[in-house]
């Protein structure tokens, strides 16, 4: 007897189709649950091939020619449409369980109700479900209920869903690791954000815990550090409880709306306030233990960021700053490394913020001390994946302390954080975090490449931001997309520049109308503008090469398009750019003239682009423009017999000049001595001294 037979006799239902039929389910169910395990991204691949192959033959089997050959060649097409459609069946279910799971698995809570390139984004909501467990020793489940009806009365802003977990964790008597991995598998609806859990009982009476909040999706946990794997909320009486719990989850879902612009007003403010009274009650904090006042000073702080960044305040900000060096009286390096780590990197970026909105480096100094003081926290424990956002984190810092710098020295320590960032990131599992690390060294790049009139660190930068474009891909990151091609164009625009290539400023050309095609405006108006002043600038460099009217035209109307969407008041750096590269269009629409007309508008446009950026916040903008202006002095002057003109192109060029230097802007040095050299001999001609 044979071993199918034997089998057969024991399991007669088992028939060949059932087994067949159960083995593809089996399959299926691991394709769904493991979509991005090698072994998994393998046999979809390998499934694929056949499977689409299959699906073409099938549907040539009904294209009358096709058939026609096929008999022919003494082929039976409906023979081959059977073999053909089976095939196809039974190898693309694969690929489409695996891109489903995938789909489902998107930890952004983002849910689209548009379609097309740019999806409208006023059609799109974010939904976050934040589950409860049953609580270990909470008897009548009465805790459990209160905690749910803080979440519950949430501002309806935020969009935040409690529910409630029919499941208990066990914490007493285990291992917090063990009891972690049960988590992490106790939820699968994917629609569920994180989830609190744990006990009430093992904490000093009237204080409640230990209890936890894991997250899901691969995000990091409250306080965005990997370690530890979950946030302990602070040991505290119920009713407190409730009260940081609600600003805890209100702060991080806050803060996940930022990057898309979800705008939430001053949503956090009464939480921060209530929370405050109670971190400020001397009655109260003294009964509290160190770690749960450190806790709660972290909560504050982390809301004080959100808000602050929403509301444009920096006296958020500072009280943001203050919170976190509270913490450093309860948590110690060496008692409580992970949590000091963790406020260390909060306050760095929290001083980040701060350094944006009044423009001052000192901040920026301090917080790069303490993503550094971080950082050797986690280096110390071989903690790769924290290791790399504070290292993307350091990046960010040198790059604005970059900003400040006339040298490209801060650049360059910036681009080799990125790299390092970029080399911890395992793009199968974190690939948007990759991408921005990528993107972020592309920008360095650039900077450094300003600053050394260098053509390799332009192509390197090239390169960087078309590795970020293998991530943001138009169809599912739209946005960023946009964003990461916008920095490419600009890439080639300048390469362009310095190399006088019209096919690279052609290129980027092509890709900025790209992007503006259909772009949604209204989501992102800054970054919108941003890009018709990039285009802007990259036809007026066209124009200087070809000479042809028409960029000039298009130029003044992609800057003066920019401008109407920008303030002063609100995007001052980005109003005098693109103040600056309107003065430049309008100077190209003047080669054909001989008026000065078009002159005169380009010396007002850089007078009040110089007006909004000092010269100390951006040296290298302000000393680019004072050139541009002399240019356009030097163009009134020799139009005209007033010779106040060319004496003020000399002053412009000189205060250019000291932004300079061998090191310092070389390739601008060498233009402004040139061209200062020219206007004096001009002087000299008509009788004057330049001084």
């Amino acid at each position: 007897m044979s071993k199918a037979q034997n089998i057969g006799d024991r399991f007669p239902w088992l028939t060949r189709s059932r087994a067949i039929g159960g083995a593809f389910a089996i399959v299926m169910l691991i394709v769904f649950i493991w979509p991005h395990a090698d072994v998994v991204s393998a046999f979809v691949v390998v499934t694929a091939i056949p499977g689409l192959v299959g699906a073409v033959v099938w549907v040539l089997t009904f294209w009358s020619k096709a058939r026609v050959e096929l008999e022919r060649r003494q082929f039976r097409y409906t023979a081959i449409r059977r073999v053909a459609g089976i095939v196809a069946l039974a190898c693309l279910p694969f690929l489409l369980m695996q891109r489903a799971s995938i789909y489902l698995r998107n930890p952004r809570e983002l849910v689209s109700e548009g379609s097309g390139d740019y999806p409208d984004m006023s059609h799109w909501r974010i939904r976050v479900v934040v589950a409860i467990a049953h609580l270990e020793g909470d008897d009548g489940e009465k805790i459990e209920g209160q905690l749910r009806d803080a979440l519950a009365g949430i501002d309806h802003r935020l969009h935040i869903t409690p529910v409630i977990l029919n499941r208990r964790i066990a914490v007493a008597g285990r291992p917090q690791g063990i009891a972690h991995l049960e988590a992490l598998g106790a939820v699968t609806d994917v629609r569920v954000d994180s989830l609190m859990w744990g006990g009430v009982t093992g904490a000093a009476h009237p204080a409640v815990g230990p209890l936890y909040q894991t997250r899901f999706g691969g995000a990091a946990s409250f306080g965005n550090a990997y370690l530890p794997d979950d946030f302990k909320l602070p040991e505290l009486p119920v009713d407190d409880l409730c009260a940081v719990t609600r600003l805890m989850i209100a702060s991080q879902t806050a803060s996940a709306m930022l990057p898309f612009d979800f705008k939430f007003g001053d949503a956090l403010e009464p939480l921060i306030k209530q929370v405050r009274a109670l971190a400020d009650d001397s009655h109260k904090t003294p009964d509290w233990s160190a770690d749960a006042r450190a806790r709660v000073n972290l909560v504050l702080g982390i809301a004080s960021t959100v808000s602050g960044s929403e509301l444009k305040s920096e006296d958020a900000f500072r009280n943001a700053i203050a919170y976190f060096e509270r913490t450093q009286s309860d948590w110690t390096r060496e008692r409580d490394p992970l949590e000091w780590a963790m406020a260390q990197r909060n306050l760095g970026s929290a001083l980040i913020d701060l350094s944006e909105l009044n423009m001052q480096e000192a901040p920026v100094q301090a917080a790069a001390t303490a993503y550094q003081d971080a950082l050797a926290v986690y280096q110390s424990r071989s903690d790769r994946l924290d290791s790399a956002n504070v290292q993307l984190e350091l990046g960010d810092a040198f790059q604005k302390i970059g900003g400040h710098e006339n040298g490209a020295d801060s650049l360059r320590r910036s681009a080799d954080y990125y790299r390092a960032a970029a080399k911890g990131f395992d793009i199968r599992h974190y690939p948007v975090e990759w991408a921005e690390a990528q993107r972020n060294l592309a920008e360095t790049l650039d900077w450094v490449a300003q600053r050394d009139a260098s053509a390799k660190e332009y192509e390197e930068a090239i390169a960087a931001g078309r590795e970020a474009l293998k991530v943001y891909q138009k169809q599912s990151w739209p946005i960023y997309w946009a964003g990461t091609q916008s920095e490419v164009a600009v890439n080639l625009e300048q390469l362009g520049e310095l190399n006088a290539n019209q096919d690279d400023l052609k290129q980027a050309i092509t890709m900025e109308r790209q992007i503006l095609d259909g772009y949604p405006r209204e989501h992102n108006p800054v970054l919108w503008a941003a890009i018709q002043t990039d285009l802007g600038h990259a036809l007026v460099e066209l124009h200087r090469l070809n000479k042809d009217p028409a960029c000039a035209e298009q130029a003044a109307a992609a800057c003066r398009a920019a401008l109407e969407v920008l303030s002063i008041e609100h995007d001052p750096s980005y109003w005098a750019f693109a103040e600056a590269m309107l003065g430049n269009a309008l100077l190209a629409l003047g080669d054909n003239r001989s008026d000065t007309y078009y002159a005169e508008q380009a010396v007002d446009a850089y007078n009040d682009a110089l007006k909004v950026v000092p010269r100390d916040s951006s040296p290298a903008f302000w000393a680019w423009t004072k050139y541009d202006l002399a240019g356009a002095l030097v163009e009134l002057g020799e139009r005209s017999s007033d010779d106040r003109y060319l004496k003020q192109a000399v002053d412009a060029y000189r205060e250019a000049l000291t932004e300079c230097s061998k090191d310092k802007m070389p390739d601008l040095r060498v233009k402004a001595q040139n061209d200062l050299k020219t206007a004096l001999d001009d002087l000299h001609r008509r009788g004057l001294k330049g001084g």
